[in-house]
């Protein structure tokens, strides 16, 4: 079940008010947020439940190992085998496959013909962002003073349903935090819940699919046969796409985060304002950029065992973060992509002493970030390439429809700039209108997004990883 679909909507006016009336009881909260993340999870595989339940079970087992362990060298044992064990279960579930193709390729290429055997299985939904979210956990167990989460309270963190498909990921010591504090189990900032919900929606089922559908999707299914202008309008539609699905998608669930008491982590502070890689990737994804860096590149030195190490540890770093993305050489090839521009970054930096003009660095940013989503978009590394060399061969012509998707890139940066303040007075409004007013104008946003929306439901686009 969706988060833009009638059927979640429905849903949602049953659950909230159940959800507020036991706010006297804590537990039946914590209770009714458990089975309804379940419930929601079986509406995609019943499958992916069991799977869920089990690496439930295994994480709690294992946070206990370790938070129980006497000796920190022991504690430090556990931790690695629990992260390790937790990867692979990862691996096995999303990376079989290609391993298995690498595998067959590399000997092939050594001369050997082997077969090594399918392994036909299920990948759960969401399971890249809850098996990040268990490591957390495990980490915190670590690093905390000795306590036991109950096994209930690490059944719910884990099956936690806004975050549970496509994250933000929600840190382990967070979401604890916040179940013992006092505004839990109330809606809280709901002017600005209402305001991300709306905003959301506009931005997925609105923009991100009209882009998808009239600049995206023909041209990168069939790559041979655009021309220059059609290339270039795919290359921005889908940069603006996937910033205004994953975006979108992300504010929903911050919204219903708020409704339900909960202060999620920001996951987009406008990536396409900045002005060099490095602080694309702090504005960009923010939860993964910064779980990235604090559970890989930290751990693997970050910037303290030299220049050169730093380079490399930014490499490995981003090369990682691509492959979380899919199993797919293309997944890898755009974060390889972002790792060696971040580094002739910090190598501009070192050799010259000095940064690019402001308008300059912009553009040259937003021109590298979108030749890699090329590579993130396109089904294969052929097609990617036949994308980039196509732009040349024929500049084609440009049509109404191009037109508009200048002026909506132009409104979009004029948007961007100016967020914090449409949002706070947007917010304000809606303090205001309260009662039968912000219901009709809500009722009114919601005709209208179903007017200019798709008809069924859309995927989300993380929704795959």
């Amino acid at each position: 079940m969706s988060f833009v679909s009638i059927e979640f909507a429905f849903a949602a006016l049953i659950f909230f008010p159940i959800y507020w009336g036991l706010r006297a009881g804590k537990n039946g909260q914590l209770l009714l947020l458990t089975v309804s993340g379940y419930l929601l999870y079986a509406t995609w595989s019943l499958v992916s439940v069991v799977a869920l339940f089990l690496f439930s079970v295994y994480v709690w087992l294992a946070g206990w190992w370790i938070n129980s362990a006497a000796g920190d060298g022991k504690r430090r044992v556990l931790l690695s085998a629990g992260v390790l064990i937790s990867v692979l279960w990862l691996l096995f579930y999303k990376y079989h496959e290609f391993l298995r193709q690498a595998a067959i390729d590399l000997l092939q290429h050594l001369g050997l013909r082997v077969f090594l055997p399918v392994i036909d299985v299920a990948m759960p939904i969401g399971i890249s962002f809850f098996t990040f979210q268990a490591i957390s956990y495990l980490v915190w167990q670590h690093q905390s003073p000795p306590q036991r989460t109950p096994f209930g309270r690490l059944v719910l963190y884990l099956s936690f349903w806004p975050t549970h498909f496509a994250g933000p990921i929600f840190r382990a010591q967070d979401f604890f935090r916040q179940i013992d504090n006092g505004e839990f189990g109330r809606p809280i900032h709901g002017e600005r819940a209402v305001y991300f919900i709306l905003l959301g929606l506009v931005e997925k089922m609105v923009f991100a699919n009209w882009l998808s559908g009239t600049f995206v999707d023909e041209a990168f299914q069939y790559p041979e046969a655009q021309t220059t202008v059609s290339i270039i309008a795919a290359v921005l539609g889908y940069s603006l796409q996937i910033f205004l699905d994953f975006s979108g998608y992300s504010l929903i669930v911050i919204g219903l985060g708020l409704l339900l008491g909960f202060n999620l982590p920001v996951n987009f502070r406008q990536p396409y304002l900045a002005r060099n890689l490095g602080e694309f990737w702090r504005r960009w994804h923010i939860s993964l950029s910064s779980f990235i860096r604090d559970y890989v590149y930290i751990p693997l030195g970050g910037n303290r065992k030299g220049y050169t190490r730093t380079q490399l540890n930014v490499m490995a770093a981003m090369l990682i973060s691509g492959l979380w993305h899919g199993a797919s050489y293309n997944f890898l090839i755009w974060g390889g992509l972002h790792g060696f521009g971040v580094v002739c970054q910090n190598l501009f930096g070192k050799f010259f002493g000095k940064t690019l003009p402001g308008i300059v660095a912009h553009a040259l940013t937003l021109a590298y970030v979108g030749l890699a989503w090329v590579f993130f978009r396109a089904d294969s590394t052929g097609a990617a390439w036949s994308m980039i060399s196509g732009a040349g061969r024929n500049f084609g012509e440009l049509g109404r429809q191009h037109y508009l998707l200048i002026a909506f890139t132009a409104l979009f940066f004029f948007c961007s700039a100016r967020i914090d303040a449409m949002e706070r007075d947007t917010a304000n409004l809606i303090r205001r209108l309260r009662g039968w007013r912000l219901a009709a104008a809500a009722t009114v946003a919601m005709f209208f997004i179903i007017l200019f929306g798709p008809s069924g439901v859309p995927g989300f686009i993380y929704y795959r990883f």
